[in-house]
């Protein structure tokens, strides 16, 4: 089974993530959380940098981020603090390095467990330092919940929402092969916003806030988004066997979507809903995730999908084994028989774009 990787907290260190944004602009924001903190967040000093490599930035780029003015920022519990804008370009994709300075514990950190980037953690305040010697490796993104690019009016964005498959489980560490990535390779002039959650449900708070609640909050409070991507049911069909759960039934996994798509409708959106992919055979790897019943749950879930949605990005047939239905096709499999690898992910990724292009 993955490994989650915890919180943790930091207290007179300097965090280093990089974070790859797609898209040309001249002007960037910087969001920081603290959705999950349980006391108050003071970041001391937050700066921004093009990525040279490792933990190291771009000599020359290194620029300071303000908050309302100020250097320091204080972040309610529940909330969120979007930086002034900063002069800085960007231009198709560009490895961003944003460094917080972290003076006192505020204790565990709202994060986001597989970030497929590593990060660094410092002694004291290197923010401006080019280089960190002996910095701690990590693998989770702390705090950081997103950058805003300032793009022209009429430009695309599309929300990918999802679970595992979304963020990026089963594709190659640090190489951006999220399908999301991608995606945003394949499409002129339009921004990819990468909403996953591994471990994410639709119905049930398990990793993350279950997908009904965090969609109004994750999608429709974007600014911007014309098209969202609808990637969820994997983790509430499987996890209850893994957990010792209920099980979840085919119609309450369908009055989910519906809810979802309806919402999205409302707001005008151009709405993909994905199928749910094939799960066959990950026992061996996550015991209790495949079950004959979770089978069924799934084919009938999909069955729905594809007679009563708009727009279906057929994960199902797409990755499928067409000797085996149940199971990913060997060639997009990363070895967990429940995530595609790079070459998966790349599948994916087409069959989005041309589905985005043909509504467009």
């Amino acid at each position: 089974m993955t490994l989650i990787y915890p919180s943790r907290a930091f207290r007179d260190q300097t965090l280093r993530q990089i974070v790859r944004v797609h898209g040309a602009s001249d002007r960037l924001r910087v969001r920081l959380s603290n959705q999950y903190g349980e006391q108050p967040l003071t970041i001391a000093r937050t700066h921004v940098a093009a990525h040279d490599s490792r933990s190291s930035i771009t000599p020359g780029t290194d620029t300071a981020v303000t908050f309302a003015g100020t250097a320091q920022v204080t972040i309610e519990p529940g909330a969120e603090a979007v930086s002034d804008p900063v002069d800085f370009a960007t231009a198709g994709e560009t490895d961003l390095v944003v460094s917080t300075y972290h003076a006192s514990d505020a204790g565990l950190a709202t994060y986001h467990p597989f970030a497929l980037q590593t990060g660094y953690v410092a002694a004291g305040d290197a923010v401006s330092r080019t280089h960190l010697t002996g910095a701690e490796k990590v693998e989770p993104r702390f705090y950081l919940s997103g950058i805003d690019i300032e793009a022209p009016e009429g430009r695309q964005v599309v929300a990918a929402f999802g679970d595992s498959l979304t963020d990026g489980v089963g594709t190659a560490h640090g190489a951006h092969h999220r399908y999301p990535d991608l995606l945003a390779g394949k499409l002129d002039d339009t921004l990819v916003l990468n909403l996953g959650i591994a471990g994410n449900r639709l119905l049930s708070d398990v990793f993350g806030e279950r997908g009904i609640a965090r969609f109004e909050r994750d999608v429709l409070a974007t600014p911007g988004v014309t098209h969202v991507v609808v990637q969820l049911g994997t983790n509430d069909i499987g996890m209850p066997g893994m957990l010792g759960l209920p099980a979840v039934s085919a119609s309450e996994l369908i009055a989910g979507l519906t809810s979802i798509t309806d919402q999205a409708g409302r707001a005008g959106l151009t709405t993909i809903v994905a199928t749910v992919s094939p799960f066959g055979g990950a026992d061996g790897v996550s015991p209790g995730f495949d079950t004959p019943e979770g089978e069924q749950t799934r084919q009938l879930v999909n069955e729905w999908i594809r007679a009563h949605c708009d727009t279906v990005a057929d994960l199902d047939r797409l990755l499928h084994d067409p000797a085996a239905p149940s199971v990913l096709r060997p060639a997009y499999d990363s070895g967990d028989h429940i995530h595609p690898n790079d070459a998966g992910a790349e599948a994916i990724a087409d069959t989005l774009a041309r589905l985005i292009i043909a509504s467009t």
